[in-house]
């Protein structure tokens, strides 16, 4: 296989997925796989849907169509051929195999023998991948916007002519970093070809991207682990460095600091609540007093609590000034003094007893 032939992911489903596919019958078995799209890939490769993705769609319908070999095999005819394709309006390739029945494979390698094992692998999810090969492309890098070589990185280190970009390398541009990737113009589809993992998140079988995320974050290198983690966590203290320790006593004193933070924000919290219940108290108090028993307690305990401070205080002052003209403060005096009616009585009782 040339050394300029890389692979891309896909997803294989049956007609059970898409009732729009071929009918099976006595001699072919039809799968449909999602071979390709424009989002960037583990390669940090994107491929142009102008150029590349509808060149795959071309080469894919005409006849004979495309191999679907088994891992990028060498010098191998594959398990069948494609038949139609067609480039989505979310520029996804979709790609209709068929694969001849009855079938004995020779060579070695071969990861099925016969068509009646790899069918039967495919219906029960045990092959769910796939990658395309391709040849023709012509490379541009998306930060310096010339094309990629990558066999110049290091003895044309400061060539005009090529990229001097390493894909997947963080680099500064227009002021912050940025990874570098590059996009596949012009490629024609050589082959697909069934894989255990592609490289192409986007397409992945929504059943199996959990699991498959775990695989790539395992084997990621140390220096991708901390790009990752610093563009997610976007922490400042964390600089661009390459030796775990450092990120891990950095990622140290960040907890710290934000654990004493949240320790002070509780207390705040705790004080702001306790203040708050108690100013609820007070417009309570002067609401019972401005509008007795037509007062709805319930519903202005519940009215209070929704409020901000500011519009609380200004409700404690309204009801403090009805409560004051109601019953006004203080104690009222007068020179003259009207006992109540029942001592009243009692006395003008005692007064003719004594009579």
């Amino acid at each position: 296989m040339e050394n300029n032939v890389r692979y891309f992911p896909a997803t294989i489903s049956t007609r059970a997925m898409h009732q729009d596919m071929p009918e099976n019958n006595d001699d072919k078995y039809w799968i449909r796989v999602t071979a390709s799209n424009d989002k960037p890939d583990l390669h940090h490769s994107i491929m142009d849907p102008k150029t590349t993705l509808r060149n795959f769609e071309a080469d894919a319908k005409t006849t004979p169509g495309v191999a679907l070999k088994d891992h990028h095999a060498y010098r191998s005819f594959g398990y069948g051929r494609s038949s139609d394709a067609v480039l989505t309006d979310k520029n996804e390739l979709m790609i209709d195999f068929y694969i001849l029945k009855n079938m004995e494979y020779e060579g070695e390698g071969r990861e099925f023998r016969t068509s009646e094992k790899l069918i039967r692998a495919i219906e029960h999810g045990l092959i769910n991948q796939v990658s395309v090969g391709f040849y023709g492309e012509r490379e541009v890098c998306n930060l310096c916007n010339r094309e990629l070589r990558r066999w110049y990185w290091w003895d044309n280190a400061d060539s005009n002519e090529y990229c001097t970009h390493k894909p997947g390398k963080k680099y500064e541009h227009n002021g912050r970093m940025e990874t570098a990737t590059y996009t596949v113009f012009d490629a024609h589809l050589k082959e697909v070809s069934l894989v255990e993992f592609g490289s192409n998140r986007d397409t992945a079988i929504e059943q199996k991207r959990e699991m498959r995320s775990v695989i790539e974050e395992i084997l990621m290198t140390d220096q991708e682990w901390i790009a990752k983690l610093r563009d997610t966590l976007d922490i400042p203290s964390i600089g661009e460095t390459d030796d775990p320790d450092v990120v891990v006593r950095s990622l140290q004193t960040e907890v710290k600091s934000l654990r004493e933070k949240i320790e002070q924000l509780t207390g705040d919290a705790e004080a702001g609540k306790t203040f708050r219940e108690a100013r609820i108290e007070e417009a309570i108090k002067h609401g019972i007093r401005a509008y007795g028993e037509h007062f709805d307690e319930e519903y202005h305990r519940a009215y209070y609590a929704e409020l901000p401070i500011a519009q609380l205080e200004k409700h404690i002052t309204h009801n403090k000034k009805m409560g004051d003209a109601v019953l006004p403060a203080g104690r009222a005096t007068s020179d003259t003094h009207e006992p109540p009616p029942e001592e009243l009585k009692a006395r003008l009782k005692r007064r003719a007893r004594r009579r």
